[in-house]
This record gives C-alpha cells, sequence and structure tokens, in this order.
C-alpha cells in the first residue's frame, strides 16, 4: 500500500471511530430540569409561609455571618455548606435552601445600587425591605410565566419560560423598575419558583 493510500485509510478510520463516538450513549445524562423544577416548587410550598420565612431568614444570617454577604456576595459553595448547616439533612429544607440561596446572589440582577442604598437609608430591616422589593419584580417574572401559557404543568411552563429568557436579550434602562434583565436559568427558576410557591 502505498503512502499516500496508507494515509488516506487511516484517515477514513479515524472519521468512522470518530462518527461511532459521537452515536455511542453519551458519558452522562443531561439534568432533568423539570423535575428539579418540581421538586424546589414543592419543597418551598411544603415549608409553609411561617417555615419560608424562618428559613429565608436563618440563610440570610448565615450568608451574612459564615459567608461575609455584608461586604460581598456570598459564594455559592459557602452558602451550600450554611444551607446543609442550617437544614440539618432535611430534603426539602435543602431544596427550598437551594431556591433561596440562588436569589441571595440574583440580588443584584433584580434591584439595582440606587434602590438598594434608598432601602437601606429608609428602613429599619433592611432584610425585609429588600424582599418585599424583589417580590414585586418576581412578581413580574410570574407575570410573563401567565403569559406564556401552558400552566397546566407548573413545572415544565416555569422550566419553558426560563429557558426561552435564557436565550434572549432583555436590556433594561437605568432604573426601570418595570424592567427584569436578562438571567441565567437558574435564577430566573428560582425566583419564579420563591414567588409561585409563596403565593396561596
Amino acid at each position: 500500500m502505498s503512502g499516500l493510500r496508507l494515509a488516506r485509510h487511516a484517515a477514513l478510520l479515524i472519521v468512522l471511530a470518530t462518527s461511532a463516538l459521537a452515536t455511542a450513549a453519551p458519558d452522562h445524562v443531561a439534568p432533568d430540569h423539570v423535575a428539579y423544577v418540581g421538586r424546589t416548587l414543592a419543597a418551598v410550598r411544603s415549608l409553609g409561609a411561617a417555615g419560608r420565612d424562618k428559613l429565608d431568614r436563618d440563610l440570610y444570617a448565615a450568608a451574612r455571618t459564615k459567608c461575609h454577604a455584608d461586604t460581598a456576595t456570598a459564594t455559592a459553595p459557602c452558602l451550600v455548606e450554611a444551607a446543609r448547616a442550617v437544614c440539618a439533612g432535611v430534603a426539602a429544607c435543602e431544596a427550598a435552601a437551594d431556591v433561596i440561596a440562588a436569589n441571595l446572589r440574583s440580588v443584584d440582577d433584580f434591584v439595582d445600587e440606587t434602590a438598594r442604598v434608598r432601602l437601606l437609608r429608609g428602613a429599619t430591616d433592611y432584610h425585609a425591605a429588600v424582599s418585599a422589593e424583589l417580590r414585586k419584580r418576581y412578581s413580574m417574572l410570574a407575570a410573563e410565566l401567565v403569559l406564556a401559557g401552558g400552566m397546566a404543568n407548573e413545572a415544565a411552563a416555569i422550566d419553558r419560560m426560563c429557558s426561552q429568557r435564557d436565550r434572549a436579550v432583555h436590556a433594561c434602562a437605568a432604573g426601570d423598575a418595570a424592567c427584569i434583565p436578562s438571567l441565567p436559568w437558574s435564577r430566573c427558576v428560582a425566583a419564579v419558583v420563591w414567588f409561585v410557591g409563596g403565593t396561596p
């Protein structure tokens, strides 16, 4: 076999091997987003109003003391550890805490610095004031969800809306409180789940 034919033969084998690998079963299974949304939504609802408020305040306090959230946004690993300590192995608590942790890390996406400063100066309970402001913003996302339709399966509808929203650019003018900017899927889901799960 000539050198040219040998090179062509080797190239063909590489192409065939690559094709076989591409069509083989994947090494990992993509996460089931709808199932995750369903679990977290059920967990948030299961806590009840008093349980949600307590977990929210406990995790916020842990973020300040353990994760130094007063000076910078708490890191995800620190919030995970704080949630484990607060929840002590209770699955529903940990699922709901995952939502709260995502929301703690996304405050800047929903409430700009000017609004946060205003709340800090005018409120005796800053966390309560920010939470109330965030709920207003979350309600706008929830309105988008309702307008999108398909609410027979809430988890699927939330996943679908946040996935579609993640692919589009939502630019907001400075100070436009009625505009919700572009959000990663996880932050969109956390905001909507917290609002929907806490609405009777």
